[in-house]
């Protein structure tokens, strides 16, 4: 699994840095007119793409509505889709989220999600700007805090409903129309059910409470308005792989209309949050495990 990781990230590191003086003569004039003249801007047009985070936080004294929505499986290939309407009949997860931004670096927000019942908020400050010479990358980090009003059976107590995320968002505009990220996330969780054997509730496994993942996004420009997006998280789980989790992967078209940015993806994650697409993807690709999506944002200005 580490052997896979660091092949992965000698992949990408290299496309993130390579030829970077030829590469930054095509990004136009694409810049924030209250920033340095040096400043990489809209590495990305959102502040996220399907289910990573993105560099991008919103302005100062500006607010990002946010409505986010996963239907069912669809369910082609085994001739079940046809009566859900290849999932458009079950709404799997739906999130509702508000973001905004204190200053143009720092934004806080918070959401809540169908499944678990999640209440979160969160946090995400950009440390670091890609400048056209002499910085390759943006830097940021993000935090999410989420309670879960459902009731555990760990004693029902308040503590184990929280879970916790920790990342860091590493991203380059590659070029005018091509953008990549890393984002090494660790997710805790303050309950994990253990697998238990039910005739003498001897503990077979053991869940593991702390959780890493290596998630990679990238976004492709098409036409001025649309691009190709996607995202993917490694989980470093042996427990994971041994019960058939499953790594969370999503790939889309993104379209720019006027103060909406919308994204229609394909995932087979219903989680929307880290703290619950990271531990709990449980549909695989390849048996009809993904699903129609869309996150829709709409921008606000006080």
């Amino acid at each position: 699994m580490i052997k896979k990781i660091i092949s992965l990230s000698l992949i990408l590191i290299p496309f993130i840095t390579y030829s970077q003086d030829d590469l930054m003569d095509m990004l136009g004039s694409e810049k924030d007119s209250t920033s340095s003249p040096e400043k990489v801007s809209y590495t990305f047009k959102a502040i996220k793409l399907i289910n990573a985070n993105t560099i991008e936080t919103t302005k100062k004294k500006t607010l990002d509505f946010r409505i986010t929505h996963r239907f069912g499986n669809m369910g082609i290939s085994d001739g079940t889709g046809r009566h859900s309407l290849y999932g458009l009949d079950n709404a799997t997860n739906i999130r509702f989220s508000l973001d905004y931004g204190l200053t143009d670096r720092l934004m806080i927000g918070i959401g809540r999600s169908k499944t678990q019942e999640h209440i979160d908020g969160n946090l995400k400050f950009r440390f670091l700007d890609q400048k056209k010479e002499g910085v390759p990358i943006s830097a940021a980090y993000f935090v999410n805090v989420a309670l879960s009003p459902v009731a555990t059976v760990a004693d029902n107590k308040f503590e184990n409903r929280m879970s916790y995320t920790h990342q860091l968002i590493i991203a380059s505009k590659i070029s005018r129309g091509v953008s990549l990220e890393i984002l090494p996330t660790l997710v805790h969780r303050n309950y994990v059910a253990n697998i238990v054997n039910p005739d003498n509730n001897e503990i077979l496994d053991n869940n593991e409470n702390n959780l890493m993942a290596l998630g990679f996004a990238g976004r492709f420009k098409i036409t001025k308005r649309m691009s190709f997006v996607l995202d993917y998280f490694l989980t470093l789980s042996e427990f994971k792989a041994d019960y058939n989790y499953y790594d969370a992967l999503g790939i889309g078209v993104e379209i720019e209309t006027g103060g909406h940015v919308f994204h229609i993806n394909l995932t087979n994650s219903a989680g929307i949050i880290e703290n619950d697409f990271i531990p709990n993807t449980r549909d695989f690709w390849g048996d009809d495990g993904y699903k129609l999506g869309f996150n829709i944002s709409r921008v606000f200005s006080f």
